[in-house]
């Protein structure tokens, strides 16, 4: 039975789904192609880390170790205890006092490394005169580290992963696109100003609406006759 209400669930949310996948394509297409130069450094460190894993390696280790590092930060946020810490280039795991829907799935939608860098930057920009020196290296490592979470993220959606099972993969893959989605977007509407946040949210909004509006007439018809 828990199976299939979180398979039910799934299946209820997926119009959402298409609506903010919608709405996000339609606010990025008016993204002005006029880019500074800090946008195409951030646009060049996305490219550079995708040349890098599809050329190079795919740095499993580190995504595993920042996996579990965000396990434990969110254990830590819930007043919980870590127990035990592992990590290989094959696998990790964390022993924790207490688990909850944030402690699990914290890692999918919490860009680590993106953060650390920033803090740094902030440090860096802080301290030294020279500090606004940084900021074309900063944008082209930013645009990497999130390169990197999104893809990596994507690519262990599509293996059995614990916290997905527990979850229902289902559901799992639908929390982790929409969040990641509404990340990707805050991060587009701080480096673009054509990009707006709040009417990608409302675009989002209006379609799943008009989208669910529509699947109750067209069921409601099929049940009429």
């Amino acid at each position: 039975m828990g199976r299939f209400l979180r398979t039910a669930i799934g299946i209820i949310l997926l119009p959402m789904v298409a609506a903010t996948a919608r709405a996000f394509y339609e606010q990025f297409a008016y993204i002005d192609i006029n880019f500074t130069q800090g946008q195409i450094y951030f646009l060049w460190g996305i490219a550079a880390y995708c040349l890098f894993q599809l050329l190079l390696i795919k740095p499993m280790f580190i995504y595993i170790l920042g996996h579990e590092c965000v396990h434990v930060l969110a254990t830590w946020l819930c007043f919980g205890r870590v127990t035990s810490f592992n990590v290989s280039s094959k696998g990790g795991s964390v022993s924790t006092s207490k688990s909850n829907f944030f402690i699990k799935m914290s890692p999918y939608f919490v860009p680590l490394y993106s953060i650390l860098l920033t803090l740094v930057y902030y440090v860096v920009v802080k301290t030294f005169v020279w500090g606004f020196l940084a900021k074309p290296y900063f944008m082209f490592l930013f645009g990497a580290t999130l390169a990197f979470h999104i893809v990596m993220t994507a690519d262990a959606a599509k293996t059995k992963q614990p916290d997905f099972i527990r979850m229902g993969h289902l559901n799992a893959l639908i929390f982790i696109f929409l969040v990641n989605l509404v990340l990707i977007s805050a991060v587009l509407g701080l480096l673009f100003e054509s990009f707006s946040v709040t009417s990608f949210l409302k675009k989002s909004y209006a379609a799943s609406v008009s989208y669910y509006i529509f699947i109750y007439n067209w069921l409601a018809g099929q049940f009429s006759k």
